[in-house]
């Protein structure tokens, strides 16, 4: 639709990918049970072609990080048009946060911002909890977000709590993240799929380190690209039960480390992604096009 828009407005096209179009329609055709094995493979050519053809017709496409920048030229994409414009947070929501009750003061804060759906895989959050907490009873999870995209998956979370008989987990429902982040002392995202979270630079601007599976952006922003700050987290495999529950353990048994790695991503998100950056960064692609145009800019 853009391609042609693009044709008939004379205009130019800029591609904005914040997670990479091809490879998440492969990824759900391989899992889709309704597609029949024959077919899964013309359509998976059919979108790559599809893709390409964007890219071939767009100015200016960005990425959120270098090796999604990697994977669109790897898909066709011609290296002189991308461009990577890292995600942006208003940091100064961050500042002043409500601390942890004194009730709660008790435990250790694992919190979860986050849908409960199946991309997320909530499920094997859960039981990794579940096994940590019994090496460290302390810990208690916070799973914030709404539950009502999915309420058969959710309902499925819930028993899996129940089943368990996993104390300590509570479900929020909606909330204002900023409610809540300033007393925890480490985020969790099991996600089997990201791109650049959010959540993740939230977390950094609250000086709150984090757990993440191994997708996306999420070692990156964990381990750093661009800086020699240190890790701000730590980084596990996809579904792996096992090392989510020892990454709890660690983090609740290191208390001067987590609080060292917290500081490491608040300076990481203070160097690179704060919203006046991101601005920057498009507003500089937005001059080129109006200069390409020979029109004037007004700053």
């Amino acid at each position: 639709m853009e391609v042609w828009e693009k044709y008939f407005h004379s205009g130019q096209l800029i591609i904005s990918e914040h997670g990479i179009y091809t490879r998440e329609r492969e990824e759900e055709l391989i899992k889709a049970e309704w597609v029949q094995k024959v077919y899964k493979k013309i359509w998976i050519q059919q979108f790559r072609k599809m893709s390409k053809v964007s890219y071939e017709r767009a100015d200016i496409v960005t990425s959120l990080y270098q090796h999604a920048q990697e994977l669109q030229i790897e898909l066709g994409c011609p290296k002189e048009k991308t461009i990577v414009t890292p995600n942006g947070i208003n940091y100064e929501r961050f500042k002043e946060l409500p601390q942890c009750p004194p009730e709660q003061k008790e435990y250790i804060h694992i919190g979860a911002v986050l849908r409960v759906t199946p991309i997320k895989d909530v499920k094997t959050m859960i039981q990794a909890f579940g096994y940590a907490k019994k090496r460290e009873p302390k810990l208690k999870l916070w799973i914030m977000g709404p539950y009502n995209e999915d309420p058969d998956y959710a309902a499925e979370c819930f028993r899996m709590v129940e089943t368990m008989k996993i104390q300590d987990v509570e479900f929020t429902g909606r909330i204002q993240v900023t409610d809540y982040l300033g007393w925890m002392d480490v985020t969790i995202l099991t996600s089997i799929s990201e791109g650049q979270p959010l959540t993740i630079l939230e977390s950094y601007a609250a000086h709150v380190p984090v757990i993440a599976t191994d997708v996306g952006n999420c070692r990156g922003l964990i381990e750093g690209e661009e800086d020699d700050f240190g890790r701000a987290g730590i980084i596990t495999h996809i579904m792996n039960v096992g090392e989510i529950a020892e990454a709890m353990v660690y983090m609740a048994r290191n208390p001067e480390e987590r609080k060292a790695m917290g500081e490491a991503g608040y300076k990481r998100l203070m160097k690179r992604y704060k919203i006046e950056d991101m601005k920057q960064k498009y507003e500089e692609i937005y001059k080129e096009c109006a200069e390409r145009r020979n029109l004037e800019w007004e700053e």
